[in-house]
């Protein structure tokens, strides 16, 4: 558990960012250009893109996209619009063998070269394709980003693997993909889910009783990421941990890590929940929300228990709905985030610099 004494010594009295953060214009613009358009987004989980032809779509800040197998096992990113008049091509998700425009059929393949353009000379429209983006996998994670070109991002979750790893995320496979509209800047969804001061309050029937919020215990964070765990005395838990190998004596811990920008999962032995968040304007968000599981050794995943699961995850998200919405009302006021942050909300003072690094910005 968070020593006060010790934390509060090391980084002294914090508070929240500024109301106008949540509700300014200028700063939302400047979000868009500097942490959606070239930020690292998560966008999908390996599982959903096993077979050459299978595809997902995303809109990453106005910006739509289509993640796809190739026929030659390559994961790639591109541009959802058409090269030609700026159709979106793909929706939802699924399997295909080309990308066809409804607008006039232009025709991609599953790397979004052009393969058809009806009725155009064949000269005309040699070599063009839709734009590529950047993409790269990260323990099962796929992650996007608006330029192909764009620094890796290894370098900003340096440390995690060995984290990650004993829990073999990538194996999982995604049971629960919904989308979620909500009517709050996107930072309130992103500091609620990073940090755990609010779970005895806010879940005191779902979560509190299994991941009491005195288990909390705050993590070295590093430039791309932060990270805080809590503990769960679940016997169903510690069988898992034993499976994967890891310590199963005891209560097990609940990984909740924050990737800079937008995205977050929390994980623990059996399971993990993912989510990423796109702003749609400065009061509204989009958010996508992932449950996966690792596979039973013996294949004994059911229905009826994934559906349970699946439900209460939509019930503690409600929760946390409620309330950061009405966050948003009162951020409008512009009276309130100027008391002192508890430690346990150290991760979103994480998260507040690492903003100011980005944006080139300072805030109180």
């Amino acid at each position: 558990m968070t020593n006060w004494a010790e934390t509060r010594a090391a980084h002294g009295d914090r508070t929240a960012l500024p109301p106008e953060a949540y509700t300014s214009e200028e700063l939302a613009a400047l979000e868009r250009k500097h942490l959606f358009q070239r930020g690292w987004i998560v966008v999908a989980h390996v599982s959903q893109l096993c077979s050459a032809g299978d595809y997902i779509t995303y809109n990453l800040a106005n910006h739509p996209i289509v993640v796809a197998r190739g026929r030659d096992r390559v994961l790639r990113a591109f541009s959802n619009v058409c090269a030609h008049r700026s159709a979106i091509i793909a929706k939802g998700s699924g399997n295909r063998t080309v990308f066809q425009c409804p607008y006039h059929a232009w025709t991609y393949d599953l790397a979004g070269k052009l393969i058809a353009a009806p009725h155009m000379e064949r000269e005309a429209v040699s070599g063009i394709r839709l734009k590529r983006l950047g993409l790269e996998v990260w323990h099962g994670l796929v992650f996007v980003n608006l330029y192909a070109d764009a620094p890796p991002l290894a370098p900003d979750l340096d440390g995690l693997g060995s984290v990650t790893a004993p829990y073999r995320i990538a194996e999982h496979r995604v049971v629960m993909c919904e989308d979620m509209e909500i009517a709050c800047n996107w930072k309130l969804f992103i500091e609620n889910f990073c940090e755990s001061y609010h779970v005895f309050s806010v879940h005191p029937e779902t979560l509190e009783p299994g991941t009491a919020t005195t288990s909390t215990e705050i993590l070295p964070g590093g430039t791309g990421y932060n990270h805080h765990l809590m503990m769960n005395g679940s016997e169903t838990l510690r069988v898992a941990a034993g499976r994967l190998g890891l310590p199963s004596n005891g209560p097990t811990p609940l990984h909740i890590l924050c990737f800079y920008p937008a995205s977050a999962i929390s994980f623990d032995s059996g399971e993990a929940v993912l989510s990423s968040v796109v702003p749609t304007g400065v009061n509204t968000s989009r958010v996508r929300l992932w449950r996966t599981v690792l596979p039973d050794v013996d294949g004994t995943d059911s229905q009826e228990q994934a559906e349970r699961s699946n439900a209460a995850i939509r019930t503690f998200m409600a929760e946390d709905r409620a309330v950061i919405e009405g966050m948003q009302k009162g951020l409008a006021a512009g009276t309130g985030n100027h008391a002192p942050q508890h430690p346990w909300e150290t991760t979103n003072w994480e998260f507040a610099q690492y903003l100011m690094r980005r944006l080139g910005i300072v805030l109180p």
